[in-house]
């Protein structure tokens, strides 16, 4: 019976390894490299008209 365990154990444990077929062996995928800076800042720009007080608080009614 623990022999029957045993097996069973390690024949999951090999199926799992292995991955199955469904996706192929299991590896570490490779690391592309570190892209390089760029050479210019980014622009900076408005986004949004600043706020002013009446317009951020409109009045109830």
């Amino acid at each position: 019976m623990i022999a029957i365990l045993i097996r069973a154990l390690g024949i999951g444990l090999l199926i799992s390894l292995t991955g199955c077929g469904v996706r192929g062996p299991l590896y570490l995928p490779t690391v592309p490299p570190v892209p390089n800076p760029p050479t210019q800042a980014e622009p900076k720009g408005v986004l949004y008209p600043p706020s002013s007080p009446a317009s951020a608080n409109p009045p109830k009614q």
